[in-house]
């Protein structure tokens, strides 16, 4: 399945199509202050295991920082 991950191509081939399956594969370590969004729409972190992707979603990680 071919999907957008932050405006790169990114493809999952196997597994778990999840959200979790995704951060898991990419090896990002979910943080606090992070976010993801699927086509415009936030996911809620209590759904990311459960959250199953399609071809062609967008999907955008969101962090949010600290500044002064």
């Amino acid at each position: 399945m071919n999907f957008l991950l932050n405006d790169e191509p990114f493809e999952l081939t196997d597994g778990d199509l999840s959200l979790s399956g995704m951060l898991h594969k990419k090896e990002i370590h979910p943080t606090r202050g992070m976010a993801l969004a699927v086509n415009d729409q936030v996911i809620p972190k209590s759904e990311w295991d459960h959250y199953k992707l399609s071809e062609n979603d967008q999907i955008l990680i969101i962090k949010a920082t600290q500044g002064g």
